[in-house]
């Protein structure tokens, strides 16, 4: 008899904690139409947001193109206004007048980096890639 007891103490354990976790899980059906009709409405007007903001992005995808490498600093200099004024020549210590400042290997001009100073040309590095400034003619 003393079996028989846990037995069914065990099962409406089982059934109690079910129709519990039931109850929590599912919503309750006593909302007032006004809610009901909110909630309907919603849905439709986040897949109208949803889609224009996807197309909106699909534009800005289409026209811009990376042609750099995003996680490399980006120049902060135009290599269009960087000219090569003259170079100083000495096979130790070479210098170079780009614009009105004087720079040495390894210096910073306009976010661009001296990399090598040659006797006609300036090899800078804007953070990408590598890039000359010839002397005019």
């Amino acid at each position: 008899m003393q079996d028989k007891n846990i037995i069914i103490l065990a099962v409406l354990g089982i059934f109690a904690v079910i129709s519990l976790a039931r109850g929590v899980m599912t919503p309750p059906k006593y909302k007032s139409a006004a809610v009901m009709a909110a909630k309907e409405s919603q849905p439709q007007v986040q897949q109208h947001i949803n889609t224009a903001s996807m197309q909106r992005r699909a534009k800005r995808t289409e026209a811009k193109i990376l042609k750099r490498n995003p996680f490399a600093p980006a120049s902060s200099g135009n290599t269009s206004t960087l000219v090569l004024n003259g170079v100083i020549w000495n096979k130790d210590r070479p210098k170079a007048m780009i614009g009105d400042t004087i720079v040495t290997r390894g210096d910073s001009i306009a976010g661009n980096k001296v990399v090598d100073i040659r006797p006609d040309k300036v090899i800078l590095n804007d953070g990408v890639k590598n890039f000359e400034l010839k002397m005019e003619k």
